[in-house]
């Protein structure tokens, strides 16, 4: 499976964007620039955020306990599949956590996709949400810097981008409420049907699981039918599964 990176709540409700006239104003019209959205997510109780993509490092833990503001900084462990099509690193800064989860989490540790990683809280805000900002490439210095409009922007190799740029929406993961006008590209689904591959050489697995035995290959051209899909995976044969980010469906 490729490593898309997904929108990582299970509820969307973008209370402010990056293009907000308030509080995110002075982040994109300073220097340097980040593209921060608040995410009010369900609105019942605090939801949770979780690690998008394969694997994600903790790289700092800010203010806990402190009269700072707590945010905490995740790196991917591997290059990811970006919206706009582009793969690298990814870095994420996440504020407003409580101390309570954020106890919890420790520098170094990692988190697998669909894991939970911290709830919206409401440290240094007046209501419950997620303030959160990312960018591509690696965590880099402290992972934020003041920029000249006095507010605290993300740093990594690559710079911030906008989030739409940078997260798919997996449809079975994420319902989509409030996008405050921002158009994110959805994951692709996949159906039953005839595909070409279109790699060089697609391995066939015994099972849906990717890490499961290697029982052949299928080579560039050659036409498969898929008679079951299971997320990202197609049967085309008892016991012979191939991925189908790497197939184009046909119709002959």
């Amino acid at each position: 499976m490729k490593n898309y990176l997904i929108y990582p709540c299970k509820t969307m409700r973008i209370t402010q964007s990056y293009t907000g006239t308030t509080s995110h104003l002075p982040h994109t019209t300073g220097k340097p620039v980040d593209y921060p959205i608040d995410e009010g997510c369900h609105d019942k109780g605090r939801d949770w955020i979780y690690c998008p993509c394969d694997r994600m490092k903790v790289k700092r833990i800010y203010g806990v306990g402190t009269g700072g503001t707590n945010t905490v900084w995740l790196e991917s462990t591997e290059k990811v599949l970006f919206a706009d099509g582009t793969e690298d690193y990814c870095t994420i800064l996440i504020t407003h956590p409580d101390d309570g989860d954020l106890k919890k989490i420790k520098a170094g540790q990692c988190f697998t996709r669909k894991e939970k990683i911290c709830r919206e809280g409401k440290d240094g805000a007046t209501a419950y949400h997620l303030h959160i900002s990312a960018g591509k490439g690696k965590f880099t210095g402290n992972g934020w810097t003041e920029n000249s409009r006095d507010k605290y922007v993300l740093t990594c190799t690559k710079g911030a981008y906008r989030p739409e740029e940078l997260f798919f929406i997996d449809e079975a993961f994420t319902k989509v409420m409030s996008n405050k006008g921002l158009l994110f590209k959805k994951m692709p689904t996949y159906a039953k049907g005839k595909y070409k591959v279109n790699t060089a050489v697609l391995n066939v697995r015994k099972s849906s699981e990717a890490d499961s035995a290697k029982v052949g290959t299928v080579l560039l051209g050659q036409k498969v039918t898929v008679d079951k899909v299971v997320g990202d995976r197609g049967r085309i044969g008892k016991n012979r599964w191939v991925c189908l980010d790497y197939c184009k469906k046909v119709t002959k």
